[in-house]
């Protein structure tokens, strides 16, 4: 085997991590489809073929679904270990080391979102005065659940991403838009003021999105306090209490497609008494970039090879993980300057040596190679 501390590899890792970045665009949407049913509930449209019943049986329902959802999105993002999110950091805001502010709007979200499902099940008792006033959090909880999803997501710059939430912005703004000008039990002050909240909030997060999660090397101005940044760009831990360090990084990969060659080292690290053990490999490309790639992967040692329990591949300020480990061939995907890239690397390793030799080639996310 050419790799032999790599050919091993498991996906369960990689799993989690799609299912979190899946689970939250999806809960984006779902929140969407929520707040627009809302709306039309409250006005009270209706149809011969949908009545009003329909349309608050389905706003009900899909409420329920989406704070399962949620909360699906929560367990994987704390098992997968990607990065350090603990239970308490999903309900209590801003208290994550990692992207605490934009971690911090999900957790404030995701409370929100538990305060109008409790209330809506004790509607009889607290009264429906009561009830309306929390309710109204619903509306609250989208942009900020949206400013979640762009600031701490790897997906924001996907094509795919972009397209979903701009459908959802626009949705829920056609919604909000015919609520205010049907004004049903609305004095007109009030409707303008809520326009104006509303006009002045979307300009915020499209300023906001524009500036911050749309443009590259995000993942380093996101907030992220040093002392995590330097974790996650540090070597994993071996049993001896020695670290793997990468090199500084600079710059980043080049924009999609490309076919560089690399060269460089690999180093594993010696098997503690649970068998978990990391390999390295540092990478540098012949390409214009001065930054090397990294690859990162953590596991448990099975039969000379690896188990893996997490993975990191780096390249610059762009961070990813691995998707498929086949042999001497390992794909991945990173934030790259045009977007998420797709990276596919053959190596073929000096096991006498230390050395890695072999080739990495980029195209933009989901377009092959």
């Amino acid at each position: 085997m050419v790799m032999p501390m790599v050919a091993a590899v498991g996906q369960g890792s990689t799993a989690l991590w799609y299912l979190t970045r899946a689970t939250g665009l999806v809960s984006l949407v779902l929140l969407s489809a929520t707040v627009v049913l809302g709306v039309v509930a409250s006005v009270g449209w209706t149809t011969e073929r949908w009545p009003r019943f329909l349309s608050q049986a389905v706003h009900r329902n899909l409420s329920l679904f989406c704070l399962v959802l949620v909360g699906l999105h929560v367990v994987t993002t704390v098992a997968d270990g990607y990065v350090p999110i603990g239970y308490l950091d999903a309900v209590i805001p801003f208290r994550t080391p990692y992207r605490p502010l934009w971690v911090g709007f999900g957790a404030l979200a995701f409370d929100m979102l538990l305060a109008v499902a409790i209330t809506s099940g004790l509607r009889r008792r607290i009264g429906t005065r009561a009830w309306r006033n929390v309710h109204w959090l619903a509306y609250v909880c989208w942009p900020i659940a949206l400013l979640h999803g762009l600031g701490s997501g790897t997906d924001a710059r996907l094509s795919l991403a972009l397209i979903i939430t701009g459908l959802c912005v626009a949705l829920v703004v056609a919604a909000i838009g015919w609520r205010l000008v049907t004004g049903r039990g609305t004095s007109p002050q009030r409707r303008i003021a809520a326009a104006v909240v509303g006009a002045v909030t979307l300009v915020g997060i499209g300023v906001v999105a524009l500036s911050g999660p749309l443009r590259s090397g995000w993942s380093h101005r996101a907030g992220t306090s040093p002392a995590v940044l330097a974790e996650i760009n540090a070597g994993f831990q071996s049993s001896s209490g020695t670290t793997t360090t990468a090199p500084p990084s600079s710059g980043g990969p080049p924009s999609p497609p490309f076919n560089q060659s690399v060269q460089g080292t690999y180093q594993t690290s010696t098997p503690d008494q649970n068998g978990q053990v990391s390999v390295v490999l540092t990478l540098t490309s012949s390409g214009a970039s001065s930054s090397p790639l990294v690859v990162k992967l953590n596991g448990t040692s099975v039969n000379g090879g690896v188990s893996m329990s997490s993975s990191q591949v780096t390249w610059g300020s762009e961070t990813g993980k691995v998707t498929t480990l086949q042999g001497s061939t390992i794909g991945a995907t990173v934030g790259g300057a045009s977007g998420s890239m797709d990276l596919t690397l053959q190596l073929n390793l000096d096991q006498a040596q230390g050395t890695v030799t072999g080739t990495v080639s980029g195209s933009s996310a989901g377009s092959g190679q």
